[in-house]
Formats: structure tokens, sequence, C-alpha cells
């Protein structure tokens, strides 16, 4: 909870002072998918709901799917700024009823106090907003903040600090391990955020809350990090045939990506096949069927291998695994978890081997964690295997030890040569 002075301010006028709110939900892609626009409109209009009960809040009109609140608050008493701070903070931090589910969104808030109440609502309302953006949408818990609207000699709000800097995404590589031969089959890539203040942050709980041009320019960022470190390998003489990235639905819209990494790929010259783009959300769902729909056909005509997440969770339509000439999909630990001795995981699995195999997908299971479900997995036809019992993630450091040492333990292979 901060209190912010956002400039000088004049003598406070006990009659005409006031403030507004300006509310925003950070995880609302995040919420919708999950929730689904019906829901989160409900969400919103509870919280109003208990910001204007409880807070003498009254919100000006909102449009469906918008994710922020913003309108006036009567009778602000500033001496009352503690308490007033502290319960908008357990509104904002309660959960929510939904029926048969109770979700607890990540709220940011900014009360924006104008002293001399000369100032139209509208510029309220956009310092309000500026005062948001330098509120940090990592934060799991959101932040509440006060600022005082500058007077006429006052200077506005700077810039937002950006969350994090480029520097600060490290790349994982989690190996994956074919089930016939042992040998290393791909390298998935985990991405992961260095934040000096909240420590290390896997990029997927962070990108829901990031901008659309943020988004697009930290997944090319870990597109060519990765293919750097696909190229290094080859240098060194490392087999790793490619290597694995999952993108999400929003980063696949991006319009520019497919080009980015096509000429990424052409500047490294090293075939499109060597990377794997995962998608593992319902297609278009928020990022828009046809921007997405244009970027994975894009890649998929140009020769990058196309693979599908969750399989057996409704992630993609059959006609989506035609559409993009899918290759491989992935099962995770929901089906995974005890599948040496659990008969109705078994089934489950059976049946996803099955339809992969009439549709010729090669199939990898993910989050293996003992010994005993890779042996099961192994034995009853999954061509890959990846999880903590293979290895967990590596730096790249530690992947350049786990490639030489791999290699070396593989058995030779063994050649018949007919007598002259």
């Amino acid at each position: 909870m901060q209190i912010v002075k956002g400039g000088a301010t004049g003598q406070p006028g006990r009659d005409r002072s006031r403030a507004v709110l300006v509310l925003r939900v950070e995880n609302r892609d995040l919420l919708c998918t999950s929730l689904g626009s019906a829901l989160l409109d409900r969400m919103m209009e509870m919280m109003a709901l208990r910001l204007t009960s409880e807070l003498r809040f009254l919100p000006q009109d909102r449009f469906p799917g918008q994710a922020e609140l913003c309108g006036p608050m009567l009778r602000r008493r500033t001496g009352a700024l503690p308490g007033l701070l502290a319960q908008l903070g357990v509104i904002c931090r309660s959960d929510f009823d939904l029926g048969d589910i109770r979700v607890t969104p990540v709220v940011n808030a900014v009360i924006v106090g104008d002293e001399r109440g000369e100032a139209e609502l509208q510029a309220l309302y956009r310092f309000g907003r500026e005062a948001l953006a330098a509120c940090s949408p990592l934060t799991p818990t959101g932040q509440i903040r006060f600022v005082e609207y500058p007077d006429g000699d006052g200077l506005p709000l700077g810039g937002a600090e950006p969350l994090f800097a480029a520097d600060q995404i490290a790349l994982r590589y989690q190996p994956q391990i074919c089930c016939d031969t042992g040998a290393l089959v791909a390298l998935a890539v985990v991405a992961e955020v260095m934040h000096p203040e909240l420590g290390r942050l896997d990029f997927e709980d962070v990108a829901p809350r990031l901008g659309r041009e943020a988004l697009a320019d930290c997944a090319r960022l870990i597109l060519r990090q990765a293919l750097a470190a696909l190229a290094g390998w080859d240098r060194l003489g490392r087999s790793v045939p490619f290597v694995s990235v999952s993108l999400s639905d929003r980063e696949l819209a991006d319009p520019g990506l497919a080009d980015a990494l096509l000429w990424e790929l052409d500047r490294l010259d090293m075939a499109p096949d060597r990377i794997e783009i995962e998608v593992t959300e319902p297609l278009g769902r928020v990022g828009g069927r046809v921007p997405v729909t244009s970027t994975l056909q894009r890649l998929a005509a140009a020769g990058c291998r196309i693979a599908v997440g969750n399989f057996g969770q409704a992630s993609a339509g059959l006609d989506d695994l035609r559409s993009f000439c899918v290759g491989r999909v992935r099962i995770g630990r929901s089906f995974v978890a005890g599948c040496d001795h659990r008969a109705d995981q078994q089934r489950m699995i059976l049946a996803i081997l099955a339809l992969a195999e009439h549709l010729r997908l090669k199939t990898l299971a993910d989050g293996v964690l003992n010994l005993e479900e890779k042996s099961f997995l192994s034995q009853i036809g999954f061509n890959a295997v990846q999880g903590r019992a293979v290895s967990p993630p590596l730096t790249a450091s530690e992947t350049d030890d786990l490639l030489l040492r791999h290699d070396d333990e593989l058995p030779r292979p063994f050649i018949l040569k007919r007598k002259a």
C-alpha cells in the first residue's frame, strides 16, 4: 500500500475537495479464458456493488468484457485516508462467489484526490490510469495507492517503469527422451523472469498480465534466445534435433511473430523444422481466431513443427489438427499422475494413444515424476517422455553437461557387415 504525491497542492477546501477511484483487474485475460465473459462481467458487477455499499463509490458506465471500474467517491475525508485505503484493500482482495466457483482477482486500485475540486472528472480518471500504469501487475495480491491530483503548477505523473528488463528473462531447457532408444528427441524451453524484488517467476504466470506490445517483445526475445542456444549446440556438435517453445493464444495473435521467427531462422541458416511451436489453449478464444490461425498456418507452411499441448482437455478440435499440420500431441500431469497403478488413468491414456495413432501423431507424456510412471508410459507406446523423472529444467550450461554425458552414455549403433 502506497501514498504518493503527484505534485504540489493548494490549501484544501473542505466543501470542494473530492476523490475518484480507478480500479483494474490485472488478470482479466486469464479469468476471461477460465470463466468466460459472462461470469467475468458478473464478478465485476459484484465488485461494483460492494464498493458502492461500503465506500459510497458511484461507478460510471462500463462496457461488457471490461475489467476496469472508475467513478467518484462521495465526501472523501482526508483524515480517514488510512482507514479508507485499508477498507479498499480488503474489498479488492476478497473472493467472489460465482455459484460453482470462487474467484479471487488480482486488483490494482488508485484513489485520486482533488483538494481544489476544480479538475474535470475525465482528467482525474486519466491521472488515475497513469498511476495505475505505475503499479506492478506482477504483485500477486495487487496494489492500492493514493495520489493527489496536481494543481496548475504541478507536473503529471511520469511514465510507468517497465515491469522487468529484457536481460531478466532467462531460459531453462527440459529434455524429452525417446522411449524406444533413450536418445534425446528435443529440448522444451521453459522461460522465467528473474525479478529483482519478487525473485524467480514462471513466464507463463507473468504473461497474462503483460500488455500486447510487451508480450510480443518478450515472445520474440524468447524465440531468439532459444534458437541462439540451439545454434550454439550445433557448433559444439551436440545432437539436439529441435527445441519446443510453448506460445499462448495472445502471443500467436501478434501479426509480426511469424515473420520475426522465420527471419531469425534464415539469419542462423537453420531449417524451420528445428523449432516446434506448441499451442496449449483453445485457439482464438483470447487472441482472436483470424490472427492466431494466420500465424500458425504461415509457420506450418514454412515447415515449422506444430504441436498441441494438454491434448485430451479440449485444447484443439480435430479440424485444427488438420488445418495446422499438427505433428505431435502432449498429455500433461492430469493424465500421467498415478498411471502406473490407476486403472481409470490407464483407460484414458490408452484412448488418447489410439486416437493419436489413428491420426498419425507422435505423442509426448509430460509431468512424469517417478520411474514407475516413466516405465509404464514407455511400455504402452509413447514416443517420448518429459518430467522430473527424466530431468528437471536446466540452465544452458547445465544442458551442455547433460548433452555431453547423454551422448557418451548412449549405446553405439550395431552395424552388421556382410562378409565379402
